[in-house]
């Protein structure tokens, strides 16, 4: 062994994996002697600690060759330890905030619409944490474990209106809303909140949930909630849309145009040029101008008049003043919508119309019939088809209006609850309907209550 000392050199790598040996500077008579074997140079390794990933056809090569084989020549290699796979995150939401540009080119594309917001149901996964792998271990030629580092746990933490399933490692939603990453959090938002006036960097917003606006609304843009909107600036020819309620803190400007729609209340300082629609009661600080406003129970100016336009009430209308000394027409309808009580009234008169002429037409096209009914030339037969055209138009007509009128519900309550509280003023040219009755105060009347008795509207101090 101590001659096999003298002849080979082992030389092992820094890291322990690979091992090669090689030949010393000896003279061919020390080499002569050497009667090497399989067994022997085995034994030789043992001695020298290479004991693991020996390359046995390596070896045969250099004891059948010894010593002309082709040093060096590599005898051992270990195994590399492979480290385990870092944790990951899941993600089962769509993240993206980018708007579909599809159909830009057209009319009827919003270039109001720059943002989308990344919102999730209640209940539905978010997430799933992964769990790191340990690795494998390696081993050197020396036979020593090198071990493997085991993968770093991702870490995520169940934040604001989630909740984490510890057997399953997943995430769910508590309540509707934006789902957002931040800080190894995940959050779900039922408020969606802006700083600021909405602007083209914001754009349109659609939102399940709450909506804040510290700012002002421009014209052009709207926003739509599942609950609640709070504005704390002013409303202009925009589009306001909520399930819950709308509270404005300023007013509304909105050149005929602008409208806000509630499921619930709306609460606003004052109305000028807006069309405003809630599901309760609209509640207004100041004053109602030549506005278009309608609710199902009550609607109370707290320190304001009620002038121009049309305004609808299932319950009670309040106000300080109704009208003006300038005689502006204010129409204000109790237990039904006065705008789709318009349009009832416009298509019932439309529709006795076309039934009338529906019977000429038919008539008509009888007498044609009978008179010509053996001699009927070409220009007859022009005669007769006209007829038929126009009596299938008019039909269709009447089926058209039949199927809108279904459709259409003016009533918004009882009118034996309803009624008109003038604090101050209500002046001439003010038109008062309770149901199908109306009435037009031809004078000016000082702290009045207006309500309906046995279908006659009574007017009482």
């Amino acid at each position: 062994m101590q001659a096999l000392n003298k002849v080979f050199k082992i030389e092992v790598s820094r890291d322990r994996l690979r091992a090669a040996i090689t030949l010393r500077n000896i003279t061919a008579e020390d080499l002569a002697e050497i009667k090497l074997s399989k067994e022997l140079f085995l034994t030789y390794l043992q001695k020298q600690n290479i004991k693991y990933g020996l390359r046995y056809e390596a070896i045969e090569t250099i004891v059948a060759q010894f010593p002309n084989a082709d040093f060096p020549i590599l005898i051992a290699e270990g195994d590399r330890s492979i480290d385990g796979n870092p944790g990951d995150i899941k993600h089962y939401f769509d993240t993206t905030t980018e708007v579909d540009r599809t159909g830009e080119e057209s009319e009827d594309f919003d270039f109001r619409n720059v943002m989308r917001i990344p919102t999730v149901e209640k209940g539905e996964k978010l997430a799933r944490i992964i769990a790191p792998t340990k690795g494998k271990d390696g081993r050197d030629v020396y036979g020593n474990k090198i071990a493997a580092k085991a993968g770093r746990p991702a870490l995520l933490r169940a934040g604001k209106n989630v909740t984490l399933n510890e057997e399953t490692q997943t995430f769910h939603a508590d309540v509707q809303g934006q789902v957002s990453l931040g800080n190894r959090r995940i959050n779900v938002h039922d408020v969606y909140e802006v700083n600021e006036s909405i602007s083209m960097k914001i754009g349109n917003i659609d939102f399940p949930g709450t909506v804040i606006v510290r700012g002002d609304v421009p014209t052009g843009f709207t926003i739509k909630a599942a609950g609640d909107v709070k504005i704390f600036g002013l409303v202009e020819a925009a589009t306001i849309i909520a399930e819950g309620s709308v509270s404005v803190s300023e007013g509304i400007a909105g050149l005929k145009t602008g409208s806000i729609e509630a499921g619930k209340d709306v609460q606003i300082g004052y109305i000028n040029q807006g069309i405003i629609r809630a599901g309760n009661n609209i509640l207004v600080e100041n004053s109602m101008m030549h506005s278009e406003c309608t609710a199902e129970n009550n609607i109370i100016c707290n320190r304001g008049n009620i002038v121009g336009g049309f305004v609808s009430a299932g319950g009670a209308i309040k106000a300080n003043n109704v009208g003006n000394r300038m005689n502006t027409q204010t129409s204000l309808s109790f237990g039904m919508d006065y705008k789709l009580f318009e349009r009832q009234r416009e298509l019932e008169s439309k529709l006795a119309k076309l039934i009338e002429n529906k019977g000429k037409l038919r008539t008509l096209k009888q007498t044609y019939e009978q008179q010509n009914r053996n001699e009927m030339d070409s220009k007859m037969r022009v005669t007769m088809l006209r007829l038929q055209y126009s009596l299938e138009k008019t039909m269709e007509q009447v089926e058209s209006i039949k199927e809108e009128l279904a459709t259409l519900n003016a009533s918004l309550g009882n009118v034996d609850r309803a009624y008109l509280k003038v604090l101050d003023k209500i002046y001439p040219n003010v038109i008062v309907s309770f149901g199908k009755y109306e009435r037009t105060i031809d004078r000016e009347y000082m702290n009045v209550t207006i309500v309906t008795d046995k279908n006659e509207i009574l007017i009482k101090s």
